[in-house]
């Protein structure tokens, strides 16, 4: 591990970029947890604008609107100077010793890109099934365009120094070098989901491999932006990112048959609403009108319902500043 100077670092080694959107109480859980050492600064990046003044206001920047996921870490580059990003949800918070520990990974693997952490939950057991996937093949979209789950992470956790091509952006170090390389995330992937599948699938393609690094652990609370954001505003977007996804990567063809069989599995699921409520959904109401939305998105290209294609608009825009 490099051990900083008496006087403290001229420069933190890594950097933490945190892209808050609602969730305050687990932010400042994190902020809490976060080591009071000069080799580690946090960046806050508050889509929701809704923390100031709750934390050190150094460590906060607030955009004029919500950048996503994705927008606000390439945000952040512009104000970091460590070389190595920790990209962190505010629902994901460190363990004692694991900035220290991926310091050492970093240092132990030169020729890496980037370090996987190990992301637990509360109870301690390991989310790396969810964490530690594969890049998705052409198959695995289309059986995920139909709502069936597909592409599970390794039965068994691998062990330290594994390669992982897709490594979930929950808890991910990046050498800021690398990141300025490949163009950063892709921020037409609004607000979230499938830019850290995009990331890693151009990071493969640039020659470049993240590792797994166990020894590093963050504690992180799966699924916890889906209650804020609502039922029908995640299924739209995340089946309308898929098609992005798939237009960029595979082809149109291929983007409007997932399309197609989004549209049959939303309309296919809601008969069955009558047996079985989703588990994201807060009610039977709720998912009915989030399918009902994901169909009519399907079938109008995502330029219907009217509501949800507003919301994001605003969310874009951002709330108006405060006096």
């Amino acid at each position: 591990m490099v051990p900083p100077s008496e006087d403290g670092p001229s420069r933190p080694l890594l950097s933490g970029v945190v892209v808050h959107w609602h969730g305050e109480e687990e932010l400042l859980a994190l902020v809490e947890s976060w080591p009071d050492d000069q080799r580690f600064e946090l960046i806050v990046v508050d889509n929701s604008r809704a923390v100031k003044g709750r934390i050190s206001d150094n460590r906060i920047f607030e955009p004029n609107e919500n950048l996503g996921f994705g927008g606000a870490v390439n945000a952040a580059l512009e104000l970091v100077d460590a070389p190595a990003v920790l990209v962190l949800n505010s629902d994901a918070r460190p363990v004692q010793g694991a900035l220290e520990s991926l310091l050492e990974g970093l240092e132990l693997h030169p020729d890496a890109a980037g370090l996987a952490p190990r992301l637990v939950s509360a109870d301690g057991s390991t989310q790396h099934r969810w964490q530690l996937r594969p890049i998705p093949s052409l198959s695995t979209l289309l059986l995920q365009s139909m709502m069936i789950p597909a592409g599970r992470g390794p039965k068994a956790e691998p062990p330290a120094g594994t390669a992982v091509e897709q490594p979930a952006a929950a808890a991910l170090v990046l050498k800021r070098r690398v990141l300025e390389e490949i163009g950063g995330f892709d921020e037409a992937f609004f607000p979230a989901w499938f830019e850290d599948v995009d990331l890693a699938r151009r990071l493969k393609r640039a020659g470049h491999q993240v590792i797994y690094w166990p020894a590093a652990a963050f504690e992180h609370s799966l699924g916890a932006t889906v209650p804020e954001l609502g039922y029908g505003r995640f299924l739209w977007i995340y089946y309308r990112n898929l098609e992005r996804y798939l237009r960029k990567h595979h082809s149109r063809t291929m983007a409007i048959l997932a399309r197609l069989l989004t549209t049959a599995a939303a309309a296919a699921r809601i008969p069955w609403l009558a047996v079985r409520t989703p588990s994201r959904a807060s009610s039977r109401r709720d998912a009915l009108r989030g399918l009902t939305g994901l169909l009519l998105g399907a079938l109008t290209r995502w330029r219907l319902p009217l509501a949800i294609r507003r919301e994001i608009v605003n969310d874009r825009r951002g709330p108006e500043p405060r006096s």
